[in-house]
């Protein structure tokens, strides 16, 4: 079954790697093979990875999206969750999802749970500050 994608104006994506913008109307694409695709919106820059979870997606999205810098991208991420985990022992849930994400080859499943350990690690951030 295709994967459907609707753009708006001007809206880019990652496709494998290679940065795809509408220079048109609204549009719908369609995927008919596997690909790696990331919405703009869903791409975080190295510059706004400056938190550990944050850096943990950050390389994340790199082992997704690169393939060839694959081991690099895998080495990094391991040790960010790591350190996450021994900062913060309570997120261990979402860091063994992610990485039961990553031993099966389910690449964006992985992401969207990196995405919800940036809001859990924001949740920490915002409890800790208010006392």
């Amino acid at each position: 079954m295709p994967l459907l994608i609707k753009l708006a104006p001007g809206e880019k994506i990652v496709i494998n790697g290679v940065v795809v913008e509408n220079g048109g109307d609204h549009t719908t694409l369609r995927i008919l093979n596997r690909a790696h695709i990331l919405r703009a919106k869903d791409i975080l820059t190295f510059e706004e990875a400056g938190s550990p979870a944050r850096r943990i997606y950050y390389a994340l999205q790199c082992l997704y999206l690169f393939p060839e810098s694959q081991q690099q991208s895998l080495e990094s991420a391991r040790a960010f969750m790591d350190d996450f985990l021994k900062a913060a022992p309570s997120s261990g849930p979402l860091i063994a999802e992610i990485i039961d994400h990553l031993n099966h080859n389910d690449s964006y499943q992985m992401l969207k749970v990196a995405k919800k350990l940036m809001d859990y690690e924001k949740r920490i951030l915002d409890n800790a500050a208010s006392l």
